[in-house]
């Protein structure tokens, strides 16, 4: 998590992918609306664990909060 205890969320909506509706849910729901990717029926955001599990329950999207991946150092040893 980062943002202020929130993570960053990828949203796909279902149906057509240039409903507003859909957006206004979302925003309903809690998601601070960051980006709308209309040709591609995509909605990014932030949101907290609380919000991830409303935002699942909404009919016609699928939900994937972004995880985070840690990389070693260049100089670290291989494993």
């Amino acid at each position: 998590m980062t943002k202020e205890g929130r993570r960053r969320v990828h949203v796909t909506l279902g149906g057509d992918p240039e409903s507003a509706r859909s957006v206004e849910d979302l925003a309903a729901a809690g998601l601070e609306v960051e980006e709308r990717l209309d040709a591609i029926g995509v909605v990014t955001g932030w949101a907290d664990d609380e919000t991830l599990e409303r935002l699942r329950s909404i009919d016609g999207v699928t939900v994937e909060a972004e995880r985070g991946v840690q990389l070693p150092p260049p100089d670290a040893p291989v494993q």
